[in-house]
């Protein structure tokens, strides 16, 4: 561990004096075929098409060192559980060989949903590539590993001239690509070419992508801005592995204000503005990952002097450092995770007021349809060779939508707390130094429309309500159906169209409506006409039946009309009928035979029907 130490200390030193001599920055023109771009002087933001939001979070991961056991990634739960509170899914580490205890930190990191790309040995190891393999297959949780890596920064490990690294890197390479895709457990995992400690030395290196799936590069912008060097460093490392994906595995500041190293220091709030412009710099080129250098600052030094114990974003005792919370307020209004694919829109946008040949955007999109507009400028805000502060002039933004939006502005590395919130088809902001993210929407979802011919039938103490539903694309989710009197409400499913109430009062008159349902809310009420329940009155009470001549005169009482008023009653006696108006209790049936036994039949009718048959008791007619 002490002479990994020493020889990285050596590299800093020597990286620090190639980014100062060269000192290049990135240019103005865009850099990314996936629309995200840079400014231009007259149209600032065209109408673009967006990213998903949750691929900008996929795109990040930080380096941790599971097994160095004097230094606090000992403890494997405090660990995970930084991890888990950054938002981060994906590290990197060294593997180990024989190493138990490591073995079960990386399934306690793990368990939190965060994957491994694991540095599989190097020449000087003892060990065959083989061997790590095994490891992986064997020992390791499956799904914990996600990609393994060839041996690590090996120009510079090695203290060996081109003419034996060269060849002892690519040797071990193919041994690790051969032995990975031979064993089922790692077969479908990615392996990543060496990363190399000096971009000359791709030169020297010759081809790696015969026996690699994905580009690897060590990015360090050397405490300049975090565009430094990473135009240089790719095409060199596109000499030598030309048509791969393209993955950064380490990139980052150390905060050692104290050193007299070549590889520049820089404060820790500084460190919290660049390191999201540092992600996004990589987003923007389409750069698959980029892991961050690293979790915790390793060892105490308390005089700032030495960059290998101020590379994390959290220090020893496991406090956060401004670049850990910045990132974490980045991370976590990006995040967006989903198990189905998802192809983001465009938004019509435009600016005005980005400077010219520095202002950097990169669009993305929620599920939800939100947009989040990153916006950042490519200075500096610190001179680490002075090691002062750089003034930067705030710009002043103004971003113009096609219509009115909801709209928030953050600034993740000041707080995770919005500056402003306004609803409006443009937005006035300032653009300093630091990433500013602007969520646009989500749009409203559609509102669902109100019923139509909502009706109610009156039924025996019950009612059918009845409507329809213009088309729509809300997504409704059901429609409630309340009554009046009685207070009461249904719910039924979407694809209903009618709902019976029962146990309602006859006779008494009930207001029925409807409205339909979404997640997101209900549609306007509608009331059906008031509907009085009823069913067939009762049969008449019969009061008395007296014989005449060839006739029967019979009296009655009213009946109950069961919600329903009386409106006639019918006396039936051997084929004669007499209709009566509602008004009558008495009447005389005439036109019977003579001397008969006789009993007559009195129904009454109401506003449903007709009730049961009431019949007088049997009396004989005179002749």
């Amino acid at each position: 561990m002490g002479e990994m130490r020493l020889i990285r200390a050596g590299l800093l030193s020597a990286l620090g004096l190639v980014i100062a001599a060269q000192g290049a920055v990135l240019g103005a023109a865009p850099v990314s075929a996936a629309q995200p771009g840079t400014a231009s002087p007259d149209r600032v933001i065209a109408p673009i098409a967006a990213i998903p939001a949750d691929s900008v979070v996929d795109s990040y991961g930080v380096g941790i060192h599971l097994n160095f056991l004097d230094t606090p990634y000992a403890d494997a739960d405090a660990v995970a559980q930084k991890l888990d509170e950054l938002g981060v899914r994906h590290v990197r580490d060294d593997l180990f060989l024989n190493s138990p205890r490591q073995y079960a930190a990386i399934r306690t990191v793990a368990q939190r949903g965060i994957a491994f790309d694991l540095i599989m040995g190097r020449p000087d190891s003892g060990s065959t590539p083989a061997d790590y393999v095994d490891t992986v297959a064997t020992q390791l949780p499956a799904g914990s590993v996600e990609s393994l890596e060839g041996a690590n920064e090996w120009d510079l490990f090695s203290r060996a001239d081109a003419a034996d690294w060269v060849p002892q890197v690519k040797s071990w390479q193919e041994q690790l690509y051969t032995a990975a895709k031979a064993n089922p457990a790692t077969a479908d995992l990615p392996v990543l070419s060496p990363a190399l400690a000096f971009k000359q030395n791709y030169a020297a290196a010759g081809d790696l992508s015969e026996n690699a799936d994905l580009a690897n590069a060590h990015m360090y912008p050397g405490g300049y801005r975090p565009s430094n060097q990473i135009k240089q460093i790719t095409d060199a490392l596109r000499t030598s592995v030309p048509d791969k994906p393209l993955v950064t595995t380490e990139a980052g500041y150390h905060n050692a204000l104290g050193t007299d190293n070549g590889h520049r220091a820089v404060p820790e709030d500084v460190a919290g503005t660049y390191l999201p412009r540092l992600l996004l710099e990589h987003v923007l080129r389409g750069h698959q990952r980029m892991y961050s250098y690293e979790l915790i600052d390793e060892f105490d030094d308390p005089d700032l002097t030495d960059p290998e114990a101020h590379f994390g974003l959290l220090r020893r005792d496991l406090t956060p450092k401004p670049a850990y919370t910045a990132m974490q307020n980045l991370l976590g209004l990006l995040a967006d995770p989903g198990s189905s694919s998802f192809e983001p829109g465009s938004l019509a946008i435009e600016a005005d007021g980005l400077p010219a040949g520095e202002a950097r955007y990169v669009l993305t999109q929620k599920r939800d349809g939100q947009f989040v507009l990153l916006l950042w400028r490519d200075v500096s805000v610190w001179d680490p060779v002075e090691q002062e502060r750089v003034d930067v002039t705030q710009a002043d933004v103004t971003l113009r939508l096609g219509q009115s939006q909801d709209l928030a502005l953050y600034r993740p590395s000041d707080g995770v707390a919005p500056e402003h919130e306004t609803t409006a088809d443009s937005l006035s902001l300032q653009l300093g130094g630091e990433v500013v993210a602007v969520t646009i929407g989500p749009p409203s979802p559609p509102t669902a429309p109100d019923p139509t011919h909502v009706a109610a039938t009156p039924g025996n103490a019950s009612a059918t309500v009845t409507w329809d539903l213009p088309e729509t694309t809300a997504e409704v989710t059901g429609f409630e159906i309340s009554r009046s009197p009685g207070e009461e409400t249904d719910v039924v499913p979407a694809d209903a169209r009618s709902f019976r109430a029962t146990g309602l009062a006859n006779g008494t008159s009930y207001v029925f409506t409807v409205r339909a349902m979404t997640a997101d809310g209900s549609s306007g009420t509608v009331s059906a006409p008031a509907v009085v329940p009823a069913t067939v009155p009762l049969p008449p009470r019969i009061g008395s039946a007296k014989a005449g001549r060839r006739s029967i005169t019979v009296t009655w009482s009213k009946p109950d009309g069961r919600g329903s008023a009386i409106t006639g009653y019918r006396l039936v006696c051997k084929g004669r009928v007499l209709d009566l108006g509602p008004g009558k209790r008495k009447a005389t049936i005439s036109g019977l035979p003579a001397g008969k036994r006789l009993r007559v039949g009195i129904r009454a009718e109401n506003g449903v029907g007709w009730s049961a048959t009431a019949h007088t008791k049997y009396v004989r007619t005179r002749r």
